[in-house]
């Protein structure tokens, strides 16, 4: 009977323990059923707050003007049609590299750095390329001191001045460079010679260089000049420009003194003074 009742209390107290434990899992259950649903209530709320955070904060940065310095020939258009960006566009985000080089795509920019300016602006610095004089190939194409091709209608920002240039001749370009934007090349290699002394002659006699309507490099060496008043074809040697250009001055008036109607002055030759006429054709 002992046996019995320890058995009987044995089970009692399981029974007890059981009971409990039934009634703790009851509870949490219904706990669990009430966290559950707030926990996913507030990880939403929270996900819509950083959301609207971001979106705040980004909008700090959207991009709403583009500032350029450097411009004379081109436009603040023109410089944000060729740019790629659009205004919204993040400014904390934009390829300022991607930016220059789209920019630099274009023929009339020489260079273009481009710079944040938080929070909603970007700093472009160009430099622009400048017409040097026009040169005759398949058609008639500007070109710069760099020998890069410009195209041949006149910006609305240039001058009378700017666009009156002698017309370079006698060059023979290379086809895969024959293209708007490009450094041309030619076959001779006597472009580099042209510019380099036109170059020199403006600077150092920038009022003669005016009456100076086409340069023609020679295909015996030397730079030919065609002057614009009476079309006199003057013949010079590449070198000593300053000096040459100050002998030529010296000697033009006894020259027209001497012959009335002269067609060429070549002076490429070491102390000697070629002159040609009009209706003979020789010196």
């Amino acid at each position: 009977m002992r046996r019995n009742k320890k058995t009987v209390r044995a089970t009692s107290k399981t029974g007890k323990r059981a009971a409990a434990v039934a009634r703790w899992g009851g509870f949490s259950g219904k706990w669990l059923l009430l966290i559950l649903p707030l926990m996913g209530l507030l990880s939403f709320v929270w996900g819509v707050w950083e959301w609207r955070q971001s979106r705040a904060y980004a909008a700090q940065f959207e991009l709403v003007a583009i500032e350029v310095n450097g411009l004379r020939l081109l436009t603040g258009e023109d410089v944000l049609a060729a740019s790629g960006l659009e205004i919204g566009d993040n400014v904390l985000e934009v390829d300022l590299r991607a930016v220059a080089n789209r920019l630099e795509a274009v023929p009339w920019v020489r260079r273009a750095v481009v710079v944040r300016k938080p929070p909603d602006r970007l700093v472009v610095e160009l430099v622009e390329r400048q017409r040097f004089a026009w040169v005759v190939l398949d058609q008639t194409y500007g070109i710069d001191d760099e020998g890069v091709l410009l195209p041949a209608n006149r910006l609305a920002n240039e001058t009378l001045t700017e666009v009156d240039l002698p017309v370079i001749s006698g060059i023979t370009p290379i086809a895969d460079s024959l293209y708007v934007g490009m450094a041309l090349v030619d076959t001779a290699g006597v472009l580099d010679d042209v510019l380099t002394w036109w170059k020199q002659a403006t600077d150092v006699d920038p009022d003669f260089c005016m009456g100076i309507s086409q340069l023609e490099a020679l295909s015996d060496e030397g730079i030919g000049l065609r002057l614009a008043g009476d079309g006199l074809e003057v013949r010079l040697p590449f070198d000593r420009v300053e000096e040459r250009l100050r002998e030529l001055k010296r000697m033009m008036p006894r020259i027209y003194r001497e012959y009335p109607n002269p067609a060429y002055i070549d002076l490429r030759y070491s102390g000697q003074l070629v002159v040609g006429g009009k209706e003979k054709g020789t010196g």
